[in-house]
């Protein structure tokens, strides 16, 4: 999606949250900012906002994001409460796999979810090696949204300085694996800390739990803006997070992951090389 098209849904996205506020704002937290804290990530209030992918009337778009907090989740239910994209919870650090990532990954897709999966960033290990668990995990195909990457926590071991050189460097690994750019998750105040005006060409996703959406340089884009982590949605029985994408849903499905980029780590061509083939290079 070009930037000025981002811009156009924003704006439209803007007018929509004024018009829904007033039956959403009792499901807020009540100006806390921040991201998934104690890499829970949670939604909100369930019946007040509905979906509509297919109303010519401007809408909202709403989904949920999950990891093992939210245990075994009933799709079936979330999807007929008119959820439209799930972010799942995949890989921590270099070592930890969430061990409902799986069944979250086949029930989305089998319930007309469309999905994305994230990893949780540790700056004290090794990008290297939590580009690897990431990508010996996740196999994206048609449709998925894109990989994610989830920046929440620092360490005092490492500058800010070099936090971006990693976060870059797993951006770009990533980018390359799959042949799409990430999203880069956080909160509003870690993005104004860290984050802020240097990665102008990722897409971000922000948890500010407000009823003012997020702030961002003028060089940067949000897509997803996390609303509360104190939501309720039928099929999920503890806390989750709700999201809004700043967009209508064919603007959601243009952002994902197309046909000839689907890729499975067990094809033997990357999907950089499948690009080569349709586009080749003068």
């Amino acid at each position: 999606m070009t930037l000025p098209l981002l811009l156009s849904a924003c704006r439209r996205f803007a007018l929509a949250g004024m018009l829904l506020y007033s039956g959403v704002a009792a499901a807020a937290t009540g100006g806390t900012e921040g991201g998934g804290g104690n890499n829970t990530k949670a939604a909100s209030s369930s019946n007040d906002t509905k979906t509509n992918a297919t109303s010519d009337a401007v809408s909202v778009v709403r989904g949920v994001d999950v990891s093992r907090w939210q245990k075994e989740v009933d799709w079936a239910q979330v999807s007929e409460a008119q959820v439209s994209f799930a972010f799942i919870k995949a890989t921590e650090g270099d070592y930890r796999l969430d061990p409902f990532f799986a069944r979250n990954w086949e029930e989305t897709r089998r319930h007309g979810i469309k999905r994305g999966a994230y990893h949780f960033y540790k700056p004290e290990t090794p990008v290297e090696e939590q580009v690897k668990l990431f990508t010996s995990t996740v196999t994206l195909e048609s449709g998925d949204l894109p990989p994610v990457l989830d920046l929440e926590v620092t360490d005092r071991s490492v500058s800010p300085e070099q936090l971006r050189k990693d976060v870059r460097a797993w951006l770009e690994a990533v980018t390359a694996y799959y042949g799409v750019r990430p999203i880069i998750y956080t909160g509003q105040n870690y993005y104004r800390r860290y984050l802020k005006g240097y990665f102008p060409e990722y897409h971000f996703w922000i948890a500010r739990y407000s009823d003012v959406a997020p702030d961002t340089h003028h060089t940067d884009s949000w897509m997803f803006w996390q609303f509360t982590d104190r939501g309720s949605i039928a099929g999920i029985n503890s806390a989750v997070d709700i999201n809004f994408f700043a967009g209508d849903f064919a603007q959601l499905s243009q952002l994902c992951v197309p046909e000839f980029v689907a890729y499975s780590r067990y094809d033997k061509e990357s999907p950089l090389s499948q690009l080569k083939h349709l586009q080749p290079l003068p």
